[in-house]
C-alpha cells in the first residue's frame, strides 16, 4: 500500500436544519480549500487521501476515497464534491456520523501517518453517543476536528462531546462566515500538521 501524509474524512451537515443553499456552502467551501494554492503546494510534496459524507440522522458517503498527489487531483476532487448529492435525513446524529467516519478509515487507499475526521456541523446532538465515537476514535489514533457554525454553544458542544484530545474546534458565526473558516481548518489539518 503506498503511503500518505494525511487521510482525512470530511463530515458535512446534511440534517434538516441546514438549508439547500448552506449545504452547497459547505461543498463550496470545501472544494475552494482544496483548490487553494497553499494545500496543492502540500499535496504535491505529500500525497494524501480524502473522503466526503454527509450526514443528518445518517452518514452517507458522498464521494469515494480519492488519493490527491497532484493540483490536477486536488481539482478533480473539488469539482466532485461540487457536484455530489446531498443525503437527505433529518436529525443531527453526530455520534453516527463519527462511527461513520472511523469505519471509512477500514478502506483508506494509502497507509496514512495521520487519520483525520473533519466535522461540520450548526447543531449539537445526544451527547453518549457522541462521546462514545469520540472514544473509539482516540482509540484506534483517529484525530476529530470540528467547525461548530452558528451560536458559539455548538462550538463549545463540540469540545466537550466530540472533539478528541489533540484535536481542535473552530467557530463560524453563521453560514456566511463558513467559507473562511474552513479554509483555515483544512490548512491546518493538511498543511499544519
Amino acid at each position: 500500500m503506498t503511503a500518505c501524509a494525511v487521510a482525512l474524512v470530511l463530515l458535512m451537515d446534511a440534517s434538516g436544519s441546514v438549508s439547500a443553499a448552506d449545504f452547497a456552502l459547505q461543498q463550496e467551501g470545501h472544494a475552494a480549500a482544496f483548490e487553494a494554492e497553499q494545500i496543492t503546494r502540500v499535496i504535491e510534496r505529500e500525497p494524501m487521501a480524502v473522503q466526503a459524507f454527509g450526514f443528518g440522522d445518517l452518514a452517507e458517503a458522498m464521494t469515494p476515497w480519492r488519493v490527491l498527489s497532484s493540483r490536477a487531483d486536488a481539482v478533480s476532487f473539488a469539482a466532485e464534491l461540487r457536484l455530489a448529492h446531498r443525503p437527505w435525513s433529518g436529525g443531527t446524529n453526530i455520534g453516527a456520523a463519527l462511527l461513520a467516519g472511523v469505519r471509512a478509515f477500514n478502506d483508506t487507499p494509502c497507509a496514512a501517518e495521520q487519520r483525520v475526521i473533519d466535522l461540520v456541523t450548526d447543531g449539537e446532538a445526544a451527547e453518549a453517543p457522541a462521546q462514545n465515537a469520540r472514544d473509539q476514535a482516540e482509540l484506534a489514533g483517529i484525530k476529530i476536528n470540528a467547525l461548530g457554525v452558528g451560536n458559539e454553544s455548538a462550538a463549545a458542544w463540540l469540545r466537550a462531546n466530540a472533539v478528541t484530545m489533540g484535536g481542535f474546534v473552530m467557530h463560524a458565526e453563521a453560514w456566511g462566515d463558513f467559507a473562511r473558516a474552513v479554509m483555515r481548518k483544512v490548512t491546518l489539518e493538511v498543511a499544519g500538521r
